[in-house]
């Protein structure tokens, strides 16, 4: 039996602490907790930026690939921290 109530990822570019720019940073930071906190499985899915954060943190790779486009590859690398 799965023990969440359901499975829920945010999509965004922008989750505080990470990326910051407006309210958006704060609703994506702060509603996943409200959300794990009643039972459901949730987490955010943004960009890797280069900043004060992501310097000072570890993260993770848990999957590594290349995106085709065209007659393009593109690496990329899904982290988590």
């Amino acid at each position: 039996m799965n023990r969440y109530l359901m499975k829920i990822i945010h999509i965004s570019a922008e989750c505080y602490p990470i990326a910051k720019v407006g309210g958006l940073a704060d609703v994506v930071g702060a509603l996943p907790k409200y959300q794990n906190e009643i039972g459901a499985h949730s987490s955010v899915i943004m960009p890797f930026y280069n900043n004060k954060f992501t310097q000072s943190h570890k993260f993770t790779s848990v999957y590594q690939a290349n995106l085709r486009l065209g007659n393009q590859e593109l690496p990329y690398n899904i982290l988590k921290n």
